[in-house]
């Protein structure tokens, strides 16, 4: 039987995604008067600090997800990359080109390729190992 840890890779970003979370919400409550770029707009104003609060709470709830497995971090990850990469395409689009910007864009999309890799952890039933002759080898 194997006794491999399963998803240790996605578990540790899992790890990474509650420090991120945990970052961002200190740096949102230190400095409230950061005006967030997004989708090509600047957000100001007294509902600018709620707006903001969205990246910490999602990047925590990614992090759950991942240290669990939960078949719903999956979903939830490819969305909001898909919401970052689309937002930060705008953002560049309106306000030039940024190099790191650009740089977070391309990790991005290698994250969601990373992801779609590793989709069978996020599944509810368990992955079960193959008990019959391979196919090359012919069935009896």
């Amino acid at each position: 039987m194997d006794t491999r840890p399963i998803g240790v890779d996605i578990k540790l970003m899992g790890g990474l995604f509650l420090i991120v979370g945990a970052v961002d919400l200190v740096v949102i409550v230190l400095f409230p008067s950061y005006a967030l770029k997004l989708f090509g707009t600047i957000v100001t104003g007294p509902l600018a600090f709620l707006v903001k609060l969205h990246s910490p709470a999602v990047h925590l709830l990614i992090g759950y997800g991942f240290l669990w497995l939960c078949p719903w971090a999956w979903g939830l990850s490819l969305a909001y990359a898909g919401f970052g990469l689309v937002s930060e395409a705008l953002n560049q689009f309106t306000f030039g080109f940024h190099p790191v910007r650009s740089g977070f864009m391309a990790t991005t999309a290698l994250f969601i390729i990373y992801l779609y890799w590793r989709r069978q952890l996020f599944t509810d039933q368990p992955v079960l190992p193959t008990t019959g002759p391979s196919v090359s080898e012919g069935s009896p």
